[in-house]
């Protein structure tokens, strides 16, 4: 079985160490990355199928952040860790396509729950488009 891959696009660095040293002791691949054009990159490659992203990188907030993932790979599961809890935000994120939003200060638990059933999800959606595939009812070309 392939390993699971984690990114963490985080800018606090007592977190993101933190966080990177949680996951791989439960057995995942983890990479951390500070850098717009590289996260990018490693979502456009496919590398990784879950993204822990910071509310903000480089001067850009996550809400102008995430359509662009969406765009590069619309099967990355992003789990955004935000210091702001407005209703406006929670909207626009979901509008986005986040999977989930956690508060800072991070509790490591509902992280690890929230990635957790990330890739569960991702599993179904393979499922999906694995063996039965073709009985999946697909648009006609026009």
């Amino acid at each position: 079985m392939q390993k699971k891959k984690i990114l963490i696009a985080y800018q606090d660095d007592l977190w993101v160490r933190s966080l990177a040293t949680y996951f791989h002791g439960l057995g995942y691949q983890v990479e951390i990355v500070r850098i717009l054009s590289e996260m990018l990159k490693k979502v456009k490659n496919g590398q990784y199928q879950v993204i822990l992203l910071d509310d903000e990188i480089e001067g850009l907030k996550a809400c102008d952040v995430v359509p662009l993932l969406k765009k590069v790979n619309a099967k990355i599961q992003v789990i955004m860790i935000s210091s702001e809890a407005s209703l406006r935000l929670a909207r626009m994120l979901r509008g986005a396509g986040i999977f989930y939003q956690a508060m800072k200060p991070v509790d490591m638990e509902e992280i690890r729950s929230a990635v957790e059933c990330a890739f569960e999800k991702i599993e179904r959606e393979n499922e999906k488009e694995g063996f039965f595939s073709f009985l999946l009812p697909k648009l006609a070309p026009a």
